[in-house]
């Protein structure tokens, strides 16, 4: 069975969380994941990288000299592609949505389900009890971090009710602080440890678990 760290921030004792459910115990199918991390990764893009076309550029459309007896290549309008200030030949235009790449529904789940139980099957998933935090604090944070024994990079997951951890995780280095529904397979992939409070554990094992 999958487990996870499970760690006292208080006490700082530390014990094993026992984890089951499609979530935790799914094969890791890397073709799946693959697919599910270029379409999070081309979803990110916003392809509003634009040139002008030969028809875009203002300019007259008069030719630039007789066609014959000058002794130079023949030539029209001064916006083609090779004049300079000319219009750009095959260059980026913006893109609509049915361009991107696309993942069912069906497999985002099981690459999410599969790249989270790779995550369990490494060791690598830690939850976090006790996480109460007076005010925001580096310092604090960084020492829980080096009880924990954590090398990073390091995904932390928060919910609403652990603002003051949240401002704290996100000043050190080498650690992503989101909240639920703000990562996915690229993420879990990313980081060498995923941490989750208690409060964001059960949300993921709540909402999730299907």
């Amino acid at each position: 069975m999958a487990r996870a760290h499970l760690f006292d921030a208080g006490s700082g004792e530390r014990s094993d969380l026992d984890l089951s459910g499609p979530l935790f115990e799914t094969e890791p199918k890397e073709h799946v994941i693959h697919r599910a991390v270029v379409a999070e990764l081309d979803a990110r893009r916003r392809f509003t990288a634009s040139t002008k076309g030969r028809s875009e550029i203002v300019g007259s459309g008069r030719k630039l000299y007789r066609q014959k007896g000058t002794g130079r290549a023949r030539a029209g309008d001064i916006k083609p592609p090779n004049r300079v200030g000319g219009g750009t030949w095959g260059g980026p235009k913006p893109k609509d949505d049915r361009s991107h790449k696309r993942i069912n529904r069906k497999e985002a789940r099981a690459a999410f389900h599969g790249a989270l139980s790779a995550k369990a099957n490494d060791g690598e998933l830690y939850v976090l009890d006790s996480l109460g935090f007076d005010g925001p604090s580096t310092r604090q944070a960084r020492e829980l971090m080096e009880r924990m024994e954590l090398e990073g990079p390091t995904l932390v997951v928060v919910t609403d009710s652990d603002e003051h951890a949240e401002l704290s995780f996100r000043n050190l280095p080498r650690v992503t602080v989101v909240r639920p529904y703000e990562y996915g397979v690229y993420e879990l992939l990313r980081a060498r440890e995923v941490v989750f409070s208690r409060a964001a554990y059960e949300k993921l094992v709540g909402n999730r678990e299907d």
